[in-house]
């Protein structure tokens, strides 16, 4: 807030009161003007990030994400609705509230936050010497809000395919805070402003995922700024920088580190700073288990700036909460401490919606199933079918679900051929369908026996590029080889990113021992359900791949089984 001429009253106001939130922790403690904006969405970020400890960079699954890092907009598939109470230090009444949805160029979403103290004591110094005297000349209400609104998508929108574990997202804020009432001493002082936050996300493994934020990162001079309307006093609005990481410990399949059918256990770690204040870099780290699918337990340590006798140190402040969720709704709980004093602590609660789930995956589009008093009949998809495929074939419905969704298919004689084997030239374009990168011309590349005129040269190009398959030393191709299942099981691990490790500590097949050069990765494979085709406890390694085969593998995949499941339920 503007400063006072020396002839206005004096105003003192009562510590304990006002801005016990507000103020204690970002002014007082750190020095700052009392009279200076505030931006209270460091705690607008809901029940269930505060229980982690407030690490939430890299996190993502709710809308929450239109409160910490727009990037994680980008993972929700439906539509998302939160909201937060709480009454932190007795005195200060919080409210939050968002929504996400997806639409045809990205997910967008709205964010609004309000905090607000009514009542507080305005006094004044009335005298001077042994008959000064403070006396309450009236009260004033505070009040302070933030309106966002949001966007996010994936990089491969931008850049042809590429870009497909990486998610950017981008938020726009307006500030409307101040104080009404009070008398002419504090001009019923108003200020509006407006700031920017960008995020971007990473998904390096199936397991990992690294995020940054950056808090107020728009320039002054295209508005990122905050303004008191009555003296046209502005302040610029810090900059916050965090970088983060999730990751997932136990988890399903090949999400996480160590497989568990039916637990989950992420690490969140934050570490973040503020530009130009006196501030210290600080931590956030936060642990979250699911024990089952509608229960979850949070812990957290939430690090924050105080000052002491030393001057500027840190308080680790610890957080906890629990999360159910039901039906599609979620009900969070999270305990704050904030310092030292326990009668700081603060409770707040979160209700959501975040849609019914189907296998774990949250169902998208059809949301409302099974809350309308009527049944919704969905068309059943016609898949493409194929005369040499009898109605017991063990590959048959993966076969017609890859062919529907044009990423396999058949010969002019209405057959598929299921057991005629695959080349590597084929393999790599059966991969790239499958991810469904966009396929351009190809000017150069670098194999001596692809030239850039076949019509593999572009699915090769992409193959390589993303890494799913490898040239040969000679720098030769061989697109027309055909590749053994020891072989394929690198290249579906790698496509499918799973996690291999570096070596296996029991053979995996009786004709794979542990020795074997592929165990690691056929491990991982049959690990993922690859396998659950093969017969027996022979893999038949050195034998080559069939079309079949490739079929089934693939529906196995996150990215085919996704496709498969919107195919399946009529949204494609």
């Amino acid at each position: 807030m503007g400063n006072y001429s020396s002839n206005e009253n004096r105003v003192m106001w009562h510590a304990h009161k006002i801005l016990h939130f507000l103020i204690v922790f970002w002014v007082l403690m750190l020095g700052f003007s009392v009279r200076a904006m505030v931006d209270i969405g460091d705690i607008g970020v809901g029940a269930r990030t505060l229980a982690k400890g407030k690490a939430y960079v890299a996190d993502a699954g709710d809308a929450s994400s239109i409160f910490t890092n727009p990037a994680g907009l980008a993972l929700i598939s439906d539509l998302n609705i939160l909201s937060m109470s709480g009454t932190i230090l007795t005195d200060v009444n919080y409210l939050l509230f968002g929504v996400a949805d997806s639409s045809p160029m990205g997910q967008i979403g709205f964010g609004y936050v309000n905090a607000s103290i009514g009542g507080i004591p305005v006094t004044e110094i009335t005298g001077t010497g042994s008959t000064a005297a403070v006396v309450q000349s009236g009260t004033t209400d505070y009040s302070s809000s933030i309106i966002s609104f949001s966007y996010a998508t994936k990089l491969s929108r931008f850049f042809r395919g590429n870009g497909e574990d990486i998610y950017f997202g981008a938020k726009l804020k307006y500030f409307l805070q101040g104080f009404t009432g009070g008398g002419d001493a504090l001009y019923n002082a108003l200020g509006t402003g407006m700031d920017a936050d960008l995020g971007l996300m990473w998904k390096v493994k199936p397991w990992a995922t690294l995020g940054l934020a950056l808090n107020n990162c728009m320039p002054s001079s295209l508005g990122g700024r905050f303004i008191w309307q009555k003296n046209d006093e502005t302040e610029s609005i810090p900059l916050a920088t965090r970088l983060g990481g999730a990751f997932k410990i136990l988890g399903k399949e090949q999400e996480a580190i160590r497989q568990h059918a039916t637990q989950r256990l992420d690490l969140l770690f934050d570490y973040g700073s503020v530009q130009s204040t006196n501030r210290p870099a600080a931590m956030n780290i936060g642990l979250e288990y699911w024990p089952m699918d509608i229960l979850a337990l949070r812990c957290g340590i939430d690090q924050k700036p105080k000052a002491s006798e030393a001057g500027i140190g840190a308080d680790n402040n610890l957080t906890a909460g629990v999360g159910i969720k039901f039906n599609g709704f979620s009900f969070d709980y999270a305990f704050h401490q904030f310092g030292e004093l326990s009668e700081n602590a603060t409770h707040f609660f979160s209700i959501g919606f975040v849609g019914p789930s189907i296998d774990g995956k949250y169902a998208k589009k059809n949301w409302w199933r099974g809350i309308l008093p009527f049944p919704e009949v969905a068309p059943k998809p016609i898949l493409k079918s194929f005369k040499d495929l009898s109605e017991d074939y063990w590959a048959k419905k993966p076969i017609e679900y890859l062919a529907t969704l044009g990423i396999m298919g058949g010969y002019p004689d209405q057959t598929f051929r299921p057991n005629k084997l695959v080349t590597r030239g084929e393999l790599a374009a059966l991969l790239v369908k499958a991810k469904g990168f966009d396929v351009g011309e190809v000017e150069v590349l670098e194999f001596s026996d692809v030239n850039v005129k076949e019509w593999i040269a572009p699915y090769v190009t992409l193959a390589i590029e993303n890494k799913y398959m490898q040239g040969f030393s000679d720098k030769s191709f061989k697109p027309q080889k055909n590749i053994t299942h020891a072989e394929a099981a690198g290249i579906f691990a790698r496509f499918a990113g799973l996690y291999v490790k570096s070596q296996v500590t029991n053979d995996v097949y009786k004709d794979v021992p542990r020795s074997h050069w592929a165990a690691p990765e056929i491990a991982a494979c049959k690990l993922a359900g690859f396998y659950e085709y093969v017969e027996g406890d022979e893999l038949n390694q050195k034998e080559f791949l069939t079309r079949a085969e490739v079929a089934e593998i693939l529906s196995k995949t996150p990215s085919v089984k996704s496709r498969i499941k919107e195919l399946i339920s009529g949204e494609k």
